[in-house]
């Protein structure tokens, strides 16, 4: 079966110990995909009523099977887990080279279980694994760290890291990869708690593909199309492009929802960054779009898109264009997923002006405090920082309904606010939460 190795490699970190595993061909035929395969492995390698930041959670990297194919687009992988944040199954999708080097390691999958004795670092490549002590890396900032493994095991060699948040067990931590995040679901806690903090992986096996043929002429019609008008305004103004256009739908989420059009839009929109800070353009691992754009901040260049804007700028009631950068940055750094942190923060902002919470500055607007919130979140260094940690707002929910929108305890990916309160009162009508 194409697109396919036929096998999982388990690894057991509180051992070391690790074993191929086969894949059945009817579960590759039934189960597709990265998440696909991965909700398949996790009802069967992770017990139903685990903790997911205990040892015997499995925490599972998934590549799809056209990653490693000519396909544009395809360098996919799901992380699938118990999210720590609403206790249920959930995947966090992403795209980069650590994907298509997971697949050339010859794995269809990995599947984690089992806690290190010490801050470790897991290496994958053709024929096994092997844990490395980490203690050199444990509380680095995750491009920091990125920087490191790689002068260690060289360029062919990509890794999948946690930032202080994985490290700290905050509930929405990312896992980061090239400047890239596996980010919704907190899975980047669930590594933490596993005393990861990073998964290496190295190979060079060739993808097996039943029609070679058709997928080349199926890779070379799909890479044409990528280049055509459909894409023209993705690959002109980025992933950021529809700022203004939301905003004149009044479906921007600003205060905290509170409203949909910000009166700052204008200097956060894709055309004004571009003007005024872009300075590179680049493409995804295996894909011919080019959509992703670089913008430069004082703290450094950093990629941006819509969630990450909204939910740093509007949501929390900023339109200081450097402090959107930096937070955006610090965020990556941190391995703070950027929408559930801008939720959490803007929900503190509006409890500040209501007078429910109590801390100097906490208000709509103050770019300072958001910035300052970003690393007491992560590491968890006061009492502010630990409560928005947690995402744990409780106390305020019966008072403030309206503020915190999620979806069974994650933050919404939002364009309109009155479907995302009608998505509230279905959840406690008809779900008790």
């Amino acid at each position: 079966m194409g697109g396919y190795h036929g096998r999982y490699l388990r690894i057991d970190v509180s051992t070391g110990q690790a074993a191929w595993v086969p894949i059945p061909d009817r579960v590759r035929r039934r189960f597709l995909g990265g998440v696909g395969l991965g909700t398949w492995l996790l009802h069967r390698e992770g017990p139903r009523a685990a903790d997911p930041l205990a040892p015997e959670a499995a925490l599972i990297f998934c590549f799809s099977p056209l990653v490693g194919t000519p396909l544009t687009t395809s360098a996919k992988f799901a992380v699938v887990a118990k999210s720590p944040l609403t206790f249920r199954l959930n995947d966090a999708l992403s795209s980069s080279h650590f994907a298509l080097a997971g697949k050339r390691s010859g794995a269809d999958a990995l599947v984690i279980v089992g806690a290190c004795r010490a801050p470790s670092v897991l290496v994958i490549e053709e024929g096994g694994a092997r844990l490395e002590l980490a203690n050199d890396l444990w509380g680095l900032l995750a491009d920091e760290a990125t920087r490191r493994l790689t002068d260690r095991f060289g360029p062919e060699h990509h890794a999948a890291v946690i930032g202080p948040a994985g490290e700290h067990g905050v509930r929405y931590a990312t896992i980061s990869h090239g400047n890239r995040h596996a980010g919704r679901g907190g899975l980047g806690a669930v590594m933490g708690s596993k005393r990861l903090k990073a998964v290496v992986v190295a190979g060079t096996q060739r993808v097996p593909v039943a029609d070679p043929a058709g997928v080349a002429a199926a890779a070379r019609e799909l890479s044409q199309r990528s280049f055509g008008p459909a894409t023209a305004k993705s690959r002109e103004l980025g992933r950021v492009a529809n700022l203004l256009t939301f905003n004149r739908l009044q479906a921007l989420p600003t205060h905290n929802f509170q409203q949909g059009q910000f009166a700052g839009a204008d200097a956060l929109s894709g055309e004004s960054l571009n003007e005024a800070r872009r300075v590179a353009r680049h493409s995804c691992a295996a894909c011919t779009i080019g959509c992703e754009h670089i913008y430069a901040s004082t703290d450094g260049n950093v990629r941006l898109e819509y969630e990450s804007l909204f939910a740093l700028g509007p949501l929390c009631g900023i339109g200081d264009r450097e402090a959107v950068l930096r937070a955006a940055r610090r965020c990556d750094q941190l391995g703070l997923d950027t929408i559930s942190t801008g939720a959490t923060v803007a929900f503190a902002m509006e409890c500040g002006e209501r007078g429910l919470l109590e801390c100097d500055g906490l208000r709509f607007g103050n770019a300072d405090l958001l910035l300052s919130l970003l690393p007491r979140i992560a590491r968890r260094s006061d009492g502010l920082g630990e409560q928005g940690a947690e995402y744990d707002f409780g106390p305020f929910v019966d008072r403030l309904l309206r503020g915190l929108l999620s979806t069974l305890g994650r933050a919404c990916v939002v364009l309109h606010q009155e479907l995302q309160v009608r998505t509230v009162e279905f959840r406690e009508r008809h779900l008790g939460r």
